[in-house]
Parts: structure tokens; sequence; C-alpha cells
């Protein structure tokens, strides 16, 4: 173990003062590194200076400029400050090294730590959570000490107090992958990758190449897991990883496939019959490829069958995605608020019987491909009722798919849905677009929705239509 204050700077800026970089704020001051952070929004907008301050950190609210940079040796960002925000070109054009939270959290965990942890790192457009979470699962019952961490919600630099070794299980966004420079996950995971925050990359081959870069420091003996079904993730570049395939079309040589209805594995051994694709907890053709490779993941880290097996059948899922909220008169209401991009929405629709659902879609815009959604609600739903400023957008890609409603409001969608719906039908909210123009985040518009379902779903209504 060495001290973390040899490699870093005396000084370090932080861009973004949201979870993550709150927390690497914190985690530097405490070994004696300067900080300055930085955020476009108001001081009124947060909570809990005081305590950082105290510390000796220095706050720029409302548009920081170049004063943000003197005397830092890094800019940190959170996941939410693009590459191409003028200070960060500044920062660059200055010969600063400009890192992703997560990077520095590695680096100062690989230092610290009183033994050898190990990195799981799981990306790609859907699925990313609830496999993420699910490889947690796994590794517990298999009584491993697991770290679960990153994009999922909790920021890696919140584990920096102890330094235990553990398995750190890391969800990664391509906005994080931006930013690292040595971040080395021994098992990298790349789930698929379809079009979404086109409103962020100037087109799909970019938003592709940071998906990438997760594999791009692994060596020799680390494993590459990738989808072999999606056609970007199959053709992704893994480098000098072991390239483990997952599939549940057909059988994937070295890898984790579906075959005769149940989950096969070659990861870590001769091929082998886990378990029966009906006992796992989580239904749906999407969650078939995350239990897949949630499987590869665990098993490449030495979780043992029996573990997997159960941590398979046990795992019920995240709250907002396809989460069951009610159901009452014979009618679901499903909330996946989560699905914030066109892939997802059509992902969970496959659920669902033909003409069954009464969708819910809109939000704000994020370049998303909506005709894409033409077959797939063709198929599953009887309507559409659109929300938010992307309504129009969505109104005009399904046009004559299945009747439209717009409804501007949450409140509004779900008081149409429950006068509409029948014994047999599912109201869903997948939205296909972000919360950003009626909510803080995509959790905020789940819970409305479930709160408006519940009362709902107790007040009578489903007559029919």
């Amino acid at each position: 173990m060495t001290s973390a204050a040899a490699f870093l700077p005396p000084r370090v800026a932080i861009l973004g003062f949201a979870r993550s970089g709150r927390a690497l704020a914190g985690a530097l001051l405490s070994r004696g590194v300067e900080v300055a952070v930085g955020d476009d929004k108001p001081e009124s907008d947060f909570e809990g200076l005081d305590a950082l301050r105290q510390a000796g950190a220095d706050f720029v609210f409302k548009s920081p400029g170049d004063q943000l940079l003197e005397g830092a040796g890094w800019l940190v960002l959170s996941p939410g400050v693009p590459m191409t925000a003028p200070l960060v070109l500044r920062a660059r054009a200055l010969g600063l090294p400009v890192f992703a939270e997560i990077e520095v959290a590695w680096r100062i965990a690989e230092a610290e730590a009183e033994g050898e942890n190990r990195w799981v790192a799981i990306t790609g457009t859907n699925g990313k959570s609830t496999t993420t979470s699910w490889i947690a699962h796994i590794l517990r019952r298999a009584g491993r000490p697991v770290a679960l961490a990153g994009n999922i919600g909790v920021p890696l630099s919140d584990f920096l107090a102890e330094r235990k070794p553990r398995d750190f299980i890391c969800e990664v966004s391509s906005f994080q992958l931006e930013g690292i420079d040595r971040f080395r996950p021994q098992v990298a995971v790349l789930l698929n990758v379809t079009p979404d925050h086109l409103d962020r990359y100037p087109d799909f081959a970019a938003y592709l190449a940071a998906k990438e870069r997760i594999f791009a420091n692994q060596q020799p003996g680390d494993v590459a897991i990738v989808n072999a079904d999606d056609p970007a993730a199959a053709g992704a570049k893994t480098g000098l990883a072991r390239r483990v395939p997952f599939s549940r079309k057909g059988a994937a040589s070295g890898g984790a496939w579906i075959e005769s209805g149940a989950l096969f594995s070659e990861v870590n051994g001769p091929r082998r019959e886990i378990l029966e694709a009906g006992d796992l907890a989580l239904p749906g053709a999407h969650n078939l490829e995350n239990a897949l490779a949630a499987m590869a993941a665990a098993q490449a880290v030495g979780a043992p069958d029996d573990a997997v097996r159960e941590g398979l059948r046990c795992f019920h899922g995240l709250p907002h995605r396809t989460e069951l909220v009610v159901e009452a008169r014979g009618v679901r209401w499903i909330n996946d608020s989560k699905g914030t991009n066109v892939d997802a929405a059509a992902k969970s629709l496959e659920g669902f019987p033909d003409g069954s659902v009464l969708l819910i879609l809109g939000g704000r815009d994020k370049h998303g491909d909506f005709p894409a959604l033409v077959a797939p609600v063709r198929r599953a739903a009887r309507l559409v009722l659109t929300i938010g400023e992307a309504a129009p957008l969505v109104e005009e890609a399904l046009a004559g798919a299945v009747p439209i409603e717009r409804m501007e409001t949450m409140d509004r969608a779900v008081a149409r849905a429950n006068e509409l719906a029948r014994p047999g039908d599912v109201v869903l909210l997948s939205p296909a677009c972000a919360s950003f123009d009626q909510y803080k985040n995509f959790e905020e518009r789940g819970r409305h929705f479930a709160s408006l379902a519940l009362a709902a779903a107790g007040e009578g209504g489903g007559h029919g239509a």
C-alpha cells in the first residue's frame, strides 16, 4: 500500500458539484489536497457547504471561469459536464489533465488498498444498472465483499474512507469513460450500443468510441464481455483482453448463451447448464441478456455456479426498471421511467402481449430515433399517451401506428389511462426520453407516476373504451 499523496497534485479543480463532485471533494480534502469547486448553478441550489468550506474548499458558482483553474494540477469533471465545455477546452489548452471522478477515485483506491481490489465495470446504452446490481447480488451470494459504485448512484469516491480490498462493481457511462486515462477493470462488460445521447455526441460513431474506452487499459488475462447479438457491441474493439461473448440467440463459444430454454456457460470451465431461463426472477428478453452478462461477469471473477444460480433466481430488479407498481382490477401499472431512450422503450414493449399496452411516451428529446418505435408500438400498444416537450416529435413519428392522445403532463396521462384501461391491459411508463423538461431526474418522474398509479388503482376507473 502507498499513499495517494504521492501522486495527487497539491490542488485539484472540480467542475460540477453533483454527487460525484461532492464525494470527490471530501475525499481529496481528507488527503490534504486543496480543492476548488465550480458549478453553473447558483449557491442557493446546494446544501451542506459549510463543512467543506471549513475543510478548505473554495467554491465558484454561476459560470466559473479561469479562476477555478488557478494553481490546479488537474481538472476533474462530474459526468454531466461535456468535454466540449468552454472551461474544459481552456484547461486542455493550458495543458491541464482532465479526468472523470471515477479515474481519480480508482487511482486512490488502488494506491491505498490494504490488499488487492478486483474491478468489474459495466457499460452500454440499456441495462447497465440492472446488470451492475445483478452482478453485485451474485457476488454477495458468493460471500464476497462488494462495493456497488459509479453511475448507479453512489460515487466511487464515497468508498475511499475504507481501505480494505473489495470487489468494486462499477456502472460507467459514456460520459465517465470520456475522462478515463488509466482506469482498468479486470472484467469489462459492454451490454449494447444503440443511438442515445446524440444531443451530446456529433454522431453514433463518437458515442460508440466513448463506450469502447471501457476496454482501453485492459491487459492479457483480463476479460472483455460483449453482447454477440448487438451489432455495435459485437464489433467493438476489445484490445488485449480475453473476449467473452454472450448471446440469447445461439451458442457463444467460450461465453454464455441460451439453448433449449436454459442458460449455458463456458466462461470459466467446460460447457454446462446453469439454470432454466424460466427460473429467472426478472421477465423479458432484455433481462435474458442482462442475466447472461451478469452470469459471465460473476464467473469471470470466480463466483461458483451455486452462487450464480441462486443469484440469478433471487434478484428482483431495481426501481424504475419495468417495475410493477400495482395490479388492480386486472390492470398492471408498470414503471419503466429509466427507459430514457428509444431502444429501452422498444425492449420494454417486447415483454407484453399484443395490443395490451397503454403507453406513456415523451419528455425531453435526446435526438431519439422515434420511427424505430413504430413496429413494437403497433404490435404491443393499443394507445399512446404523449407528455412533455417531445410530444410533437413522438406523434409525428408514430402517426398511423396506433391512436395517440396528447396529455402534456403525467397527471393527465395517468388519469386518461385509468379511464380507458380494462382487464388484461398494462399501463406502461417507458418514455424513451429524458426527464429534465418536467422533473429533476428519471427517479422523480418514476415516483410521480407510481404515486399517481397507486391513487388511480384505489379510486376505481378502468371502465373500458
